[in-house]
């Protein structure tokens, strides 16, 4: 073997192992330094409006159809979770976490992962985290405060890059729940509805939306349906209720929703929803 020979299957292992080191990295997108990030809501806006401008390498594009999880896992407490939800990951392409923790075991369901931190108890922080196949875009935290526990609840705002030059928006909530009114619960929904309204392109929102009640209900509805968003219908629709009214919703525009499906699961105190969507595509 000569030497160049030998130089060059030596620089083609070496880039084979920096692709493997990148690929497998458990780090977040934000700490990869592959996605433009915010944390407030000025920031946010900000970043958005510059992605627009952009154009992104071919691996940051998802197809026009994927498959959608969403579900509050109870920060993981009880037993048969992880399997559940290692399950249910292996066909899904964007998983949104409620409840989730920052953990190995969570943040390697997928090549790319963002989270945003809500309630943290002794050493344990919880919040929500957004994984999925793809890097994102932009990744935007908003934090509200329960009102009367003072402790935050995050809203967790990710954008991706989709073929022709459109972007998708995925908001990712967990909405305060503790309250006697709805003013608290109503900002943390008007600053995300705040950035859904410069976004021109398909929107998916999903989350733990705790609309126990009827005025949270309506409120949630009058917010969305005003920016153009509808809700997914369920025909065995096993999702978690308190005083009869879901708990979990996706709401999506922009986006046709193939299938949805609800498995009753005990490992969480939330059952899952998986939804099959398909991008509307923008007329050239």
């Amino acid at each position: 073997m000569t030497a160049y020979l030998r130089i060059f299957l030596l620089l083609v292992c070496l880039s084979a192992l920096s692709w493997y080191s990148f690929s497998s990295d458990p780090s977040s997108d934000e700490q990869q330094g592959i996605t433009k990030t915010a944390v407030n809501l000025a920031n946010c806006q900000q970043q958005l409006a510059q992605s627009r401008m952009q154009t992104y390498a071919e691996h940051y594009i998802l197809p026009y159809q994927f498959k959608l999880l969403s579900w509050n896992i109870y920060k993981a407490q009880i037993d048969g979770l992880l399997t559940d939800l290692q399950n249910l990951n292996a066909d899904a392409d964007i998983v949104l976490l409620q409840e989730a923790i920052e953990e190995p075991a969570l943040t390697k369901l997928k090549p790319y992962w963002r989270f945003a931190k809500g309630y943290k108890s002794g050493g344990v922080q919880s919040g929500v985290m957004t994984l999925s196949r793809w890097p994102a875009a932009v990744h935007c935290t908003l934090t509200h405060k329960e009102p009367w526990l003072r402790s935050p609840k995050a809203t967790n705002i990710v954008e991706y890059a989709l073929p022709n030059q459109q972007l998708l928006l995925s908001i990712n909530l967990h909405a305060i729940n503790f309250t006697m009114g709805v003013s608290d619960f109503k900002q943390q929904l008007d600053d995300a509805a705040a950035i859904m309204r410069t976004h021109k392109g398909p929107i998916v929102f999903a989350g733990d939306l705790n609309t126990w009640s009827d005025e949270r209900q309506a409120l949630l509805q009058q917010t969305l349906t005003q920016l153009g968003l509808h809700e997914a219908i369920y025909l065995n629709d096993k999702r978690t209720k308190a005083f009869g009214l879901a708990l979990d919703q996706v709401w999506v525009r922009g986006v046709k929703i193939e299938t949805t499906i609800v498995p009753e699961l005990v490992s969480s105190d939330h059952n899952p929803i998986i939804t099959t969507l398909t991008i509307e595509q923008k007329v050239q």
